[in-house]
């Protein structure tokens, strides 16, 4: 199922971060959470996944239930995807996770969220066969998929990429408040439940 609302609704943070937390709840056996922030710090059309996760990175430092990968200074992209989805498998086993990335869409789609609940499949805008991530990922539309070549890529907007980044990093920590108390203990501490955000709030 695809959820899709602008960026600049004013409906769009409690819109999909009730559909996300819904979509854990369907299936609440998980101890933590990671969020991955694919896309790289050297173009703006596609930093939109970094500067999220450099949002969340201050937000959610030192938290012992959400994990960040993919910042501004520590990219995610296609020359790394595979060796950091193995590390997180290895080190996150029992994690629900999260993609995000900037995605092309029609005109008139472009401002759009979209959240949908089945794995990213990064890379398929430019052709690249990059392996799926996620239990559900949110996108964010940036360009015209039609007018791909990079003197108009170049061109999209840095403070439009900004103000939406905004928006995702917030629904993304109130998706994460709502999670975190519904996280299974994990194995280690016993029967302790998980608690809300300490220094992540």
């Amino acid at each position: 199922m695809m959820r899709h609302i602008h960026y600049l609704d004013k409906k769009s943070v409690p819109y999909l971060s009730e559909a996300l937390t819904n979509h854990y709840i369907l299936k609440p056996d998980f101890t933590e959470i990671v969020i991955i922030c694919v896309g790289t710090n050297r173009y703006t059309w596609d930093s939109l996944g970094p500067i999220v996760g450099s949002r969340l990175s201050e937000r959610f430092e030192g938290s012992r239930y959400v994990h960040l990968y993919g910042t501004l200074d520590k990219p995610v992209h296609a020359l790394n995807l595979q060796k950091t989805m193995a590390h997180i498998t290895k080190t996150h086993s029992q994690a629900y996770i999260i993609a995000v990335d900037a995605a092309l869409g029609q005109f008139y789609k472009i401002g759009t969220l979209q959240l949908v609940e089945e794995p990213l499949q990064p890379g398929v805008s430019l052709d690249k066969e990059l392996p799926p991530i996620g239990h559900i990922h949110v996108k964010g539309i940036i360009n015209n998929h039609s007018l791909l070549n990079h003197k108009v890529m170049e061109h999209t907007s840095l403070t439009f990429i900004n103000e939406m980044s905004a928006v995702i990093s917030r629904l993304l920590v109130k998706s994460c408040q709502d999670i975190i108390p519904q996280l299974m203990p994990v194995p280690q501490l016993g029967n302790e439940a998980p608690s809300h955000l300490s220094s992540a709030t």
